[in-house]
């Protein structure tokens, strides 16, 4: 019974291994946040933040909300934001350059966000800039609207080029993996074949019974002329 009792313990350590790697499940966790855009009618500026309570400061200040521009990531290349105190009404640029940042900083410009990354390039959708020489405030318009955009630079809008890549406007959240269920089989076979088994919902459960069935005098009886064996398996359940 030593022997067969080793084997038995063998089998039980490899059924739970099997279950482990069946049970693994990779999360796959929000990769991307809405961009509210907002509009002074006063000073013809649009402004865009991810950063809700932001939103609702402004349209308590006379902002328009025009609605979710684009659906930025939560990483990737930085997007930093300026602000000019000097022009009419204050004025906003956006840029992936640091140093340009930092220049317009020199020259009387400030930094948003305390020269943190407001927003990050990732994502395969264009968001393309417009600048209009002639506006004192909300000089750079930023879209993701092909049809705005030409519109713009029909208009004498020039400097249309990508700004940087987006998520999209209305990007598909990814299906959330099925949650698998599992209960867990014990048995204990003689001579190969599984005389004795048992479904239960945990596995301390299906080692209780399987450990209470192995020191009955039944099973204790058969192993004196039989390969007794034992295990527990993981069965998946709807």
């Amino acid at each position: 019974m030593k022997i067969k009792t080793l084997v038995m313990a063998m089998v039980s350590v490899l059924t739970v291994g099997t279950f482990a790697s069946m049970n693994q499940v990779k999360a796959s966790a929000d990769t991307t946040m809405p961009v509210y855009r907002l509009y002074n009618h006063y000073t013809g500026e649009h402004f865009y933040t991810k950063n809700k309570a932001e939103q609702q400061q402004l349209l308590t200040h006379g902002w328009n909300y025009e609605g979710i521009g684009w659906y930025s990531a939560t990483s990737g290349a930085p997007v930093y934001r300026v602000y000019n105190p000097n022009s009419v009404g204050g004025d906003h640029y956006y840029t992936m350059s640091k140093y340009e940042a930092q220049s317009l900083v020199s020259k009387g410009w400030r930094w948003d966000d305390k020269g943190q990354p407001v927003f990050y390039s990732a994502g395969n959708s264009n968001l393309y800039v417009a600048y209009n020489p002639n506006a004192q405030s909300g000089s750079h318009n930023y879209t993701s609207n092909t049809f705005e955009q030409n519109t713009l630079l029909s208009k004498g809008w020039i400097y249309g080029k990508v700004a940087w890549k987006t998520m999209g406007t209305n990007p598909t959240t990814p299906p959330k993996p099925p949650v698998q269920k599992y209960k867990y089989l014990s048995w204990i076979s003689v001579d190969g074949v599984r005389k004795f088994t048992k479904l239960c919902d945990t596995m301390s459960e299906a080692d209780s019974w399987g450990d209470k069935m192995m020191n009955s005098d039944e099973v204790i009886e058969l192993g004196y002329d039989h390969s007794i064996r034992y295990g527990v398996e993981p069965v998946e359940v709807n």
